[in-house]
């Protein structure tokens, strides 16, 4: 940490940076404190990494738990940096005392109040779940940004995300998701948006890198939407492989090509309107490919007619999710997240696919069996005829 106290009370900084002279003068004369926890901490002044206090070994202090690492402390400096180029007023390390919590940085802007924390380490999700909870009842708004060196890309358009990053996922008041993440190392902040789940850790992605210098806060508040790059090639080549990846696991380690070997399919004659991308499917930790074959078969497959209620479809949905076979992703930063709002875009664009037919906005109706390729050949022809007549839907 950067900011302790003395023994008469008063706040020292280690912003703006002195030489290590003076701070080891200083060292020498005064004791410094944990402002949070009162224990006494120590000024650490080496060569190796930045100036910073420390709590001393076997401290009972949360903040003594995480570690902070040079890579930390630079983006904290940084981002500090940043806010201040800004002509805003940030704070360093504020102690909220009612819900004792010191976020790495404090700012007030637009009428509203910030605590701007940079995560770079792992920490349990019910943590940040706690964190995040605690600063909304103080009426700050959290915003996360991930150390930039977890975004893992395995393309121009592709990450792949662990459980922990997607922690740090938001939504902007437009509805668009994004996840923000900044390189100390770099000076970049990285921002994915167009976030596109294949699944549950590749995503389809925009992803946009700003000079730090370029970048204002507001885009971490609420981005401008950008032209989604992902094409129906793109996709069907990672649904594809996909498909392969769920085969290779086979029939007695994988429910879903158990239950659809069961019911006579294969998952890689599936019809293309299974495994399709939606708005809100980031909600969802399993793959598009997988909960859209459970709602095929709980739903549509081998009926000719019949009515489809949304209330019929969660009911089915969280069977699945309560046997275990559909995961629900936990975003701490997201409010009003629920499987419905997937669900019901699903379909929706089912209704567009010519698929079903929109009796009201929740009430669905069959209104042509959907019938499964016989071979793959078949299927395959079958997917590229359906994608040029309905990928104007699902990518602009």
């Amino acid at each position: 940490m950067l900011t302790a106290i003395r023994k008469d009370g008063t706040i020292v900084h280690l912003l703006p940076r002195r030489s290590k002279e003076l701070l080891k003068k200083e060292r020498e004369k005064e004791e410094f404190f944990c402002p949070e926890c009162r224990e006494k901490v120590i000024m650490k002044v080496g060569t190796k990494k930045m100036e910073h206090f420390a709590h001393q070994q076997g401290s009972f202090c949360v903040e003594s738990y995480e570690k902070e690492t040079e890579y930390h402390l630079n983006g904290k400096l940084q981002l500090y940096q940043w806010l201040e180029k800004q002509q805003l007023a940030p704070y360093l390390e504020p102690f909220y005392s009612s819900i004792r919590q010191r976020p790495d940085i404090g700012v007030s802007c637009f009428d509203r109040n910030f605590a701007i924390e940079f995560q770079c380490a792992n920490i349990p999700p019910e943590l940040m779940v706690k964190r995040t909870n605690a600063y909304r009842t103080q009426n700050i708004t959290p915003i996360w940004i991930l150390g930039g060196k977890n975004i893992k890309r395995k393309g121009s358009g592709k990450v792949s995300l662990s459980n922990f990053d997607y922690l740090f996922l938001t939504r902007s008041p437009s509805g668009l998701w994004y996840l923000p993440a900044y390189c100390p190392e770099s000076n970049i902040f990285i921002l994915l948006t167009n976030i596109s789940p294949v699944s549950s850790k590749n995503v389809l992605s925009e992803i946009s890198i700003f000079p730090h210098q370029s970048f204002l806060i507001q885009y971490l508040i609420a981005p401008v939407k950008r032209n989604n790059t992902c094409t129906c090639h793109d996709w069907k080549r990672e649904i594809r492989s996909h498909k392969s990846s769920l085969l290779l696991q086979g029939y007695y380690t994988n429910d879903v090509i158990k239950e659809l070997y069961l019911q006579g399919m294969n998952i890689s004659l599936l019809p293309a309107m299974i495994g399709l991308p939606v708005a809100n499917a980031p909600i969802i930790e399993t793959a598009p490919l997988v909960w859209q074959s459970y709602l095929f078969l709980d739903h549509i497959y081998r009926k000719k007619e019949g009515v489809i209620t949304l209330e019929e479809i969660y009911r089915s949905f969280m069977k699945r999710v309560r046997k275990n076979q559909i995961k629900l992703r936990l975003l701490p930063l997201v409010r009003d997240c629920h499987p419905r709002k997937a669900l019901l875009e699903y379909f929706h664009l089912l209704v567009r696919l010519q698929v079903l037919e929109a009796v009201n906005d929740t009430t669905f109706k069959i209104i042509n069996e959907v019938k499964t390729p016989e071979h793959v050949l078949m299927q395959q022809e079958q997917e590229e005829l359906f994608y040029r007549k309905f990928a104007h839907l699902f990518f602009k």
